[in-house]
């Protein structure tokens, strides 16, 4: 059985102020569980944009040349790949079929260290833009530079919860609750932090991209 792309609830429509809704394949509708494979032999990383139950993702074996990558809850309401790393310019990002199952090429890893709090920080070439809509809490990372980095993925088990444990010396979370719609765009390469193996964030954006859009309580 093939698995496509799908959109059944009006409020996980693409949404123009991020990208060109034709470009199915770049969209990622919603919070549900999502998964990728990583192809050792290139580094590419898929992304398969349906949602999953926890069975399906158990049930489901990586193909020959592939291994998994990451599986987590994504945080963002709706979110919109430009291009595949590497490509010339913004477009329709490359696909493939594996597993029956539909995986756009999204991310690229080109750097990882492990941090003295045990954070796993990564240099990711990915082209990748969010919205959070309004009304929502949602955890901020924040650096202590004057930049952040906004939910990526979550924990599949809703009680483990986020620490100020996991987190470097200068780090901060911060619950931020969103008066407006919150539409960030992460640059390129992208750092990604990895807090206990289960809760990731990418970025960095500046902090006052979230300041403009919230209204904050410091954990």
């Amino acid at each position: 059985m093939q698995h496509g792309y799908r959109a059944p609830y009006p409020d996980r429509a693409p949404d123009a102020r991020l990208g060109n809704p034709a470009w199915r394949d770049n969209w990622t509708l919603g919070q549900g569980l999502r998964f990728e494979l990583i192809e050792p032999s290139t580094q590419r990383v898929f992304i398969c944009q349906d949602e999953v139950t926890p069975d399906e993702l158990a049930s489901f074996e990586a193909p020959e040349g592939f291994g998994h990558a990451l599986a987590g809850a994504a945080r963002a309401d709706l979110a919109f790949f430009a291009r595949s790393p590497q490509a010339d310019s913004d477009g329709p990002v490359e696909t493939t079929e594996l597993g029956g199952r539909r995986f756009s090429y999204v991310a690229r890893p080109v750097g990882h260290r492990v941090l003295d709090s045990g954070a796993g920080e990564m240099t990711i070439d990915k082209h990748h833009a969010m919205l959070y809509r309004a009304g929502r809490t949602i955890d901020v990372l924040d650096f202590g530079d004057g930049t952040v980095a906004t939910p990526a993925w979550g924990n599949r088990d809703p009680d483990v919860a986020l620490t100020d444990s996991m987190l470097e010396d200068r780090w901060q979370l911060r619950k931020v609750l969103l008066g407006d719609d919150l539409l960030t765009t992460i640059p390129n390469p992208a750092r990604v932090i990895v807090l206990d193996r289960a809760f990731g964030f990418h970025g960095p954006v500046p902090a006052g991209v979230i300041d403009d859009v919230q209204e904050t309580v410091t954990l």
